[in-house]
């Protein structure tokens, strides 16, 4: 189960740049696309804090925010110049944003292996954990590549995103590492990080952050936001019958 969802992991970014580079006359539909598509994660990533938390209890939310907090001093440290240079008119500086928004990108693609690695072992919800990480893994490579694509070629920006492709390769490898042992049986405190690590990707890219520049969704990409939500909450809930449990 691991190997397809790193396949698909891998898949995922360059289908996303596909996307960008065919559809570019068209890229007022990208920031709908993200929309309904960060409403569906975050509607995975709701019904999973609320399994963990009655399975395991509250110190899971405790340790969801603390990948929550992870990624946004991951995120501060490589693009903190951003809105200095988005002031800045040189394209040196504008492509140095960008190139430090991959970055970000890449080393938060770490984590989605170990995430994948932790959804591979996770018995309930894993494959809805899967499913949010590879879900948000497309608009990614669709949006960054919109902004690479801005002062490049189509395959430059390819080649940019290598890292960013084969992060959660790496990332699963050395999760598969460090799951081995006494880490093994805080599967469930790790799914809960994994899904904080979740949040802050899909909050951040909701925000803009993935373009060079930093603009809010549209109206209509926020209604398919709720919309995403809404639906895929309702379905993981209602399927998995968590309506019949009971918070302790």
């Amino acid at each position: 189960m691991l190997t397809f969802y790193l396949a698909i992991a891998v898949v995922t970014v360059p289908l996303g740049a596909g996307i960008a580079f065919v559809s570019r006359v068209q890229q007022r539909h990208f920031g709908n696309i993200f929309g309904l598509t960060a409403g569906a994660v975050l509607g995975i990533v709701l019904v999973m804090m609320m399994h963990l938390y009655t399975a395991v209890g509250y110190v899971t939310i405790l340790v969801m925010w603390g990948g929550f907090l992870l990624i946004a001093a991951v995120e501060y440290l490589t693009t903190h110049r951003h809105d200095a240079t988005e002031r800045n008119t040189d394209s040196k500086d504008t492509n140095w944003s960008v190139n430090l928004t991959v970055l970000g990108l890449s080393l938060h693609s770490l984590t989605d292996g170990l995430n994948l690695v932790i959804a591979a072992r996770e018995e309930t919800l894993g494959w809805a954990l899967a499913s949010g990480i590879l879900i948000h893994r497309l608009p990614v490579g669709t949006l960054i590549t919109v902004a690479l694509l801005r002062s490049q070629t189509f395959v430059k920006a390819l080649i940019r995103l290598i890292p960013l492709i084969l992060g959660p390769v790496i990332g699963a490898v050395l999760g598969e590492q460090l799951l081995r042992g006494t880490f093994a049986e805080l599967t469930d405190y790790l799914t809960a990080f994994a899904v904080g690590t979740l949040l802050h990707v899909v909050m951040d890219g909701f925000r803009g952050n993935y373009t060079s520049k930093s603009t809010s969704l549209s109206r209509v990409a926020k209604v398919l936001f709720v919309i995403g939500f809404v639906l895929t909450f309702c379905a993981i809930y209602f399927f998995q019958g968590f309506e019949g449990e009971h918070l302790h």
